[in-house]
């Protein structure tokens, strides 16, 4: 409990406990902490070996509900060092296993260190333990979160706190307009119900409406298991496939899922319903775009182009750029459709249409698929860069886009988007890969206005 006069915790094992670990203990952080009467330890890490050790002992007599952590180059400099390499894998393991934020000077990550005050040169870490200690990090998936000024530390850790005490599990931004954006929302209704019913979970699904989008999140207890709420999701949507073609392997799913067998028959009648209505719905509403799309480029291309145009070229060409329907999850689609011209040189496809043409249907396409939120050409090349690298992160960075275009988004919200978008830019740099991404971090950097 809190004691306001001695300004201390006595601490309680039996109460989840934040941990606090260099220095990171700023004034805004622990009055929301105090405020909130939730309990906290912080501990630093230019330390001894056997004070590293402490911290690991914390894990096993508390419950660690969450763990912030600020890396400087004197505790990077200890991690990489053999005298603390033992206790730090142990430290950094439990820390894994936990809601993290893990912040790192922009700088350091970019391997652009300065001649800062701050940096000491006795303690400044060579490349090589610079690059085992990200390396090590990367490889736990611990949320590395860049930052320039302690001012940014402050908000992005006032949230992350805010975040975790609402236990929120998952966000995504879906653009006002977008195709299939109400298909998305019924898609996440009934992941919602489904994790209630037949996974067991308590979730809250909220909804923040903005000038150009949904803001979409999920609150509550992570799914118990080796799966997360990613993994159920996926399993979902191929739930709800298999409710269409193959409903004894839907069951299947139900039985591992040890749902009641007197509901089993009643949960297959009504997702095979949902799922049969949301391909429908999807199938009509790309039916619905490509025909806008058509009818929007006959206006467009008859007055700007008054020569003979192949309107059957044309056509094949808008029906080799609208995403098709590839099961229920489709609707979680990137809001980024293909390129006219690279959809028919990637499907070896030979059709003969002026430049210009094809020019206009890309910017045509754009509209119709993107809704409200038309990104401009350093947006559409970040969102480009996270269909190529973003792997398992990829709809999570995706949102991030469109929340740092979206200006109407809370500030703390949008300097996160755009914070974990500098990550992913930087280790695109590092590990020597597009050309673009530091080009493009210049271009989040003018967004947010830093």
């Amino acid at each position: 409990m809190y004691d306001p006069d001695t300004d201390t915790f006595e601490l309680e094992p039996d109460k989840p406990m934040v941990l606090l670990l260099g220095n990171i203990a700023h004034e805004g952080v622990l009055s929301m902490l105090k405020a909130s009467e939730r309990q906290y330890k912080q501990k630093l890490l230019k330390s001894k070996p056997e004070n590293w050790q402490s911290i690991v002992e914390y894990f096993d007599t508390y419950e660690i509900a969450s763990v912030l952590i600020k890396l400087d180059p004197h505790a990077i400099s200890l991690m990489a060092s053999k005298d603390y390499q033992e206790v730090s894998n142990r430290l950094f393991q439990q820390i894994a296993k936990k809601p993290n934020m893990v912040f790192v000077y922009e700088d350091l990550l970019t391997g652009e260190i300065g001649s800062d005050e701050w940096v000491q040169l006795h303690w400044r870490p060579s490349k090589e333990d610079l690059d085992k200690v990200l390396k090590a990090i990367e490889i736990l998936e611990l949320e590395i979160m860049p930052y320039k000024r302690n001012a940014q530390v402050t908000v992005l850790a006032e949230s992350f706190l805010r975040d975790t005490e609402a236990n929120l599990l998952f966000r995504i931004y879906v653009p006002s307009g977008r195709m299939w954006s109400n298909e998305t929302d019924r898609l996440l209704q009934l992941f919602r119900e489904y994790l209630s019913n037949v996974g067991h979970v308590s979730v809250r699904l909220d909804q923040q409406r903005t000038d150009k989008g949904i803001i979409y999140e999920f609150h509550g207890d992570e799914p118990k298991g080796e799966h997360g709420l990613s993994e159920e999701f996926a399993e979902f949507t191929q739930f709800l496939d298999l409710c269409v073609r193959d409903q004894s392997a839907a069951e299947a799913i139900l039985a591992n899922k040890s749902v009641d067998a007197k509901k089993v028959s009643e949960i297959l009648v009504r997702y095979s319903k949902e799922a049969k209505r949301l391909q429908v719905d999807l199938k009509h509403e790309r039916e619905r775009k490509i025909l806008g799309i058509q009818q929007r480029l006959e206006s467009e291309l008859i007055d700007e182009m008054p020569g003979d145009i192949d309107w059957s070229a044309v056509s094949q060409l808008i029906e080799s750029t609208v995403p098709s329907v590839s099961g229920s999850g489709a609707s979680l689609m990137i809001a980024n459709p293909s390129r006219a011209y690279d959809a028919h040189t990637r499907a070896n496809v030979t059709i003969n249409v002026n430049p210009q043409i094809i020019g206009t249907v890309n910017g045509v396409i754009a509209q119709e698929i993107n809704g409200n939120q038309n990104l401009g050409v350093q947006g559409q090349e970040l969102l480009e860069l996270v269909k190529k690298y973003g792997e398992a992160r990829t709809n999570e960075l995706a949102t991030a886009v469109y929340e740092v275009e979206d200006k109407s988004v809370p500030k703390p919200d949008r300097l996160k988007a755009g914070q974990k978008l500098k990550k992913f830019l930087i280790e695109i740099a590092r590990k020597g890969g597009d050309v673009a991404a530091g080009v493009l971090q210049k271009y989040i950097e003018n967004q947010l206005g830093l």
